[in-house]
């Protein structure tokens, strides 16, 4: 998987080392005046830091009921395996996803409707951007025009799109929880984070990781 390749986690964990700062930058604006900065990212700003904490637990909540799921429908031992690159890529996610989906992809001042609505569609296509029941393979030498789609709609990978759909809409609610007054993005980014090196443990210790 492209993910685990030293190139693109290493760049990837750049990017979103370079966002972050960007980020906390308006954050810290936000902290001294209590205003956003003009043009500052969406989500630059206060939470509680029991808000956050909140947040990681409730991430790792719903991976051991997925992990419990998987053993009860005995597909636990048909993860994928990853190099432990993945683990940069992984983190990178939390901040470059968060980012984008729940920061930008959501429909807001338009009543509760629209809201909830928009975080059903961008969940499932946050979910169906995940190659799971899907892969586009490139035959080595060719070009990338001359690539074949595979589907799989097995019950593993259409559980890993399920698990990766409820995520989502986790990472919205904690970003529109009546706590998170703020709107902040912290919340999702320590949900997301903690999600990802769940999963990364977990897969370690079932021995998934090369």
């Amino acid at each position: 998987m492209y993910q685990d390749t030293p190139t693109f986690a290493i760049l990837s964990f750049a990017i979103a080392a370079y966002l972050i700062y960007l980020w906390y930058g308006d954050l810290s604006h936000f902290k001294k005046t209590g205003t956003p900065a003009k043009g500052a990212f969406e989500g630059a700003t206060t939470v509680s830091a029991r808000s956050a904490v909140f947040a990681a637990a409730c991430a790792l909540a719903l991976l051991a009921i997925f992990i419990a799921a998987e053993s009860y429908l005995g597909i636990d031992k048909q993860q994928s395996k990853v190099s432990a690159w993945a683990l940069l890529s992984w983190i990178s996610a939390a901040v470059i996803e968060e980012l984008i989906f729940r920061g930008y992809l959501v429909v807001r001042g338009k009543g509760a409707f629209v809201l909830w609505a928009s975080v059903l569609f961008f969940s499932m296509l946050f979910a169906l951007a995940h190659p799971f029941v899907w892969n586009y393979s490139v035959p080595e030498g060719d070009s990338l025009l001359n690539g074949v789609w595979i589907f799989d709609f097995s019950i593993q990978p259409i559980f890993s799109t399920f698990a990766i759909f409820a995520c989502s809409l986790l990472f919205y609610v904690l970003r529109f929880m009546p706590s998170n007054v703020n709107r902040s993005l912290i919340p999702c980014m320590s949900a997301h984070c903690a999600y990802n090196l769940g999963v990364f443990a977990a897969k370690y210790l079932q021995g998934f990781i090369e």
